[in-house]
């Protein structure tokens, strides 16, 4: 089986290298933090957040030792795999648009992923999938102002290169890579100046309120929509049929009583695709 050891074949993330080819106008351009191991990167970038880093400003890990994901769970982040890093933001957009931005990160990992010939698609809130199995997430910690979003945190994580070795058993069924679903070892460095080119360009667009362009696309890579599906909430669990997303990214599931319900936050934890659909 491979390990990510037998697939580390190219130079380190070094913010040297990666600026030399990285087409950003101002993302990553002032600041790259580049580290061997990190608690967590969206740690990380929220403390220079508070300590006034610039909108733009970077925070990257060969590893983390306390990587997380949404609702609290861990994020294995095995070194020299992967890709995860954090970016610093500031909006100052409404706070309902919260988790529109997560949406928004979501097609511009998707697009960068899918231009490097890999059939990546998305699962509503913020999972990256390939071949039905999980290759990467996004989460967003946002720091509010009266009712607005000031800064927002917005850490990625992509199992890039990771063998299958390099997952526990306790998720190996469900994860993925570029690579174990490709047969592709893909350059980081390359990946990683796309996804912060395609953040960018997406990233601007949400700030032009161009929100229905980001909800087009984003509909068009989703494997949630039209789908029977079961949402854990934090007091009760929905189950229901997924029949879109609103204006800001928030989830519509219409139950079993023609109830519709609309999920702020929530964990689709089951997903049974229905005959004629995606």
């Amino acid at each position: 089986m491979a390990t990510s050891s037998d697939n580390t074949c190219e130079v380190s993330l070094s913010p040297e290298i990666i600026r030399k080819a990285l087409k950003t106008k101002w993302l990553g351009q002032q600041a790259i933090y580049s580290f061997n191991v990190v608690e967590s990167t969206n740690t990380e970038a929220s403390t220079l957040a508070r300590n006034g880093a610039a909108e733009g400003t970077v925070v990257l890990a060969e590893t983390q030792i306390r990587g997380r994901g949404r609702l609290g769970r861990s994020w294995i982040s095995p070194p020299g795999a992967g890709l995860y890093f954090s970016v610093i933001l500031r909006p100052e957009s409404p706070s309902q648009w919260a988790s529109l931005l997560t949406l928004t990160a979501g097609v511009a990992v998707v697009v960068a992923i899918r231009q490097a010939g890999i059939s990546a698609e998305l699962k509503w809130p913020n999972d990256i999938m390939i071949g039905n199995r999980k290759a990467g997430g996004i989460l967003t910690e946002a720091i509010f102002r009266e009712k607005s979003v000031s800064t927002a945190i917005v850490g990625i994580g992509i199992n890039v290169n990771t063998g299958t070795e390099d997952f526990p058993p306790s998720i190996g069924g469900r994860a993925t890579s570029i690579y174990l679903s490709s047969g592709k070892l893909i350059s980081r460095v390359a990946l990683f100046q796309a996804l912060l080119y395609q953040l960018e360009q997406w990233y601007e667009l949400f700030q032009k309120e161009s929100h229905e362009m980001i909800l087009k696309v984003w509909r068009e890579y989703d494997t949630t929509l039209g789908n029977l599906v079961e949402v854990c909430l934090p007091e009760s669990t929905v189950s229901g049929v997924a029949e879109d997303i609103n204006s800001i990214g928030q989830l519509l599931v219409r139950d079993q009583t023609g109830r519709l319900h609309t999920i702020v936050a929530g964990d689709v934890v089951h997903c049974h695709h229905l005959g004629g659909n995606k």
